[in-house]
């Protein structure tokens, strides 16, 4: 889940101030390509992105959040994102997008058959290289409970996901 310290009701104005000089210190091309990518979300062109949009954009970064994670986003700016906002998160967001692109890969790299879920068995067989072999049943099955947040015995890429970063 996202721990980011919420700014104190009466130090929105300070927190908003710190929001503008950070776009204002990003390179012209880059402050056109956000604006790009904020208008092509902006699907109404109301001048903010709601939830959903939000959501639209981080995935076509591959950036993948769970609800909550989204919802709590959406709340810490007051349940819509306008340009100086959503300049603020793309350039903090975008630096966590490429950790979640290297486990995908290595997640892609664990799905042994390929379904696009870690099994029981594919996870045995990955913590058995890890450990040269020394892995107890009990020891699979609290990792399955643990990253299997669905509860349908295998590990899809989102379970993985939100097991690795949260």
């Amino acid at each position: 889940s996202l721990t980011s310290k919420k700014p104190q009701l009466g130090g929105w104005s300070s927190f908003l101030g710190c929001i503008a000089r950070m776009v204002e210190v990003l390179t012209d091309a880059h402050r056109g390509e956000l604006q790009q990518i904020f208008e092509r979300f902006d699907s109404s062109s109301r001048g903010f992105l709601d939830v959903r949009e939000l959501n639209a954009c981080f995935r076509s970064f591959g950036c993948v959040y769970t609800e909550a994670d989204l919802q709590e986003m959406m709340n810490e700016v007051g349940g819509k994102v306008d340009f100086l906002q959503f300049c603020h998160m793309m350039t903090k967001k975008m630096k966590d997008c490429d950790v979640v692109a290297e486990i995908k890969l290595a997640f892609t790299q664990l799905d042994e058959d390929g379904d696009l879920n870690i099994n029981r068995s594919e996870l045995r067989a990955v913590l058995e290289k890890l450990t040269d072999g020394r892995v107890r049943a009990e020891e699979v099955d609290e990792y399955m409970l643990e990253a299997d947040v669905d509860g349908d015995g295998k590990i899809s890429q989102l379970d993985f996901i939100n097991f690795l970063t949260t």
